[in-house]
């Protein structure tokens, strides 16, 4: 229980440290230096106005919000001694826009120098090894436990943050069921890890957990440490969705079960 309180204690920090806002626009900048316009434009359309500034050309994206706040009213009765005093305030609605502006600046080759501005919005190339803000997922397949040779379905989720551009930290949940001729089997585990992507498409994690392991039969039920490890490949990325083929083996001082399944992720 003590595992458990304290991940769920990391958890809830991990919304204020997230690798989010300012940071990761600058990372999205940087990551489109030395790309082409064309590629630019083709993911993020073309941009509200082109200027000549010399040697460069500058494009501007902009993006603006409206917010509405709609009409209220107050009032106020109060009765006493020297009399009734009455007050009432009727307030119209309001409406208000926010302006984005992003600039790209592009040579006379058509490549792109640098970006300037809060890009989050618009994001970075997909060739780009980058993420930012909250992570979560879920994946669902087959698995099996080390004492049963028959797989049954099995899956799990997760949920956390990114702390930096490739690195991040999740809150996981594991389940596992399998099947032999004493009956049935399950194991799941609660772990905190951290998880990593060498490559755009390729993600790893690995993390102490806590494991509840029942033997064939439901005849005996263990609570132990362990490890938690998952392997995941992107079948398809399209922005923030991913969906991905993924491994998930968590191991015990006495029990051992995996499973592989096909996931749903945004990250």
């Amino acid at each position: 229980m003590k595992l458990a309180s304290r991940c769920a204690f990391l958890l809830a920090l991990l919304p204020g440290a997230c690798y989010h806002g300012h940071e990761a626009s600058q990372g999205i900048n940087a990551s489109w230096r030395g790309r082409s316009a064309s590629e630019l434009q083709s993911e993020w359309g073309q941009p509200a106005e082109s200027q000549e500034m010399g040697a460069l050309t500058r494009l501007r994206y902009s993006h603006t919000t409206r917010h509405t706040a709609l009409p209220s009213a107050q009032a106020q009765l109060k009765i006493g001694p020297e009399g009734l005093d009455a007050y009432g305030e009727v307030r119209g609605g309001t409406t208000s826009e926010h302006t984005i502006d992003v600039n790209a600046y592009v040579d006379k080759s058509g490549t792109v120098q640098t970006i300037e501005g809060p890009s989050l919005r618009w994001g970075p190339s997909d060739a780009a090894n980058l993420r930012w803000g909250i992570l979560f997922g879920m994946h669902a397949g087959l698995g099996r436990l080390d004492d049963t040779g028959t797989p049954l379905p099995s899956g799990g989720g997760y949920i956390g943050g990114m702390l930096g551009p490739r690195i991040g930290m999740v809150g996981s949940y594991s389940l596992a069921a399998g099947l032999d001729s004493e009956g049935g089997a399950i194991g799941q585990s609660w772990s905190l890890g951290a998880v990593w992507w060498p490559q755009t498409r390729i993600s790893l994690r690995a993390g102490p957990a806590m494991i509840l392991a029942f033997d064939p039969g439901f005849a005996n039920v263990g609570l132990e440490a362990g490890l938690n490890a998952s392997a995941s490949y992107a079948l398809l990325r399209s922005g923030s969705f991913v969906l991905d083929l993924r491994a998930d083996l968590n191991a015990g001082t006495s029990s051992r079960f995996a499973s592989l399944g096909i996931g749903v992720n945004v990250n």
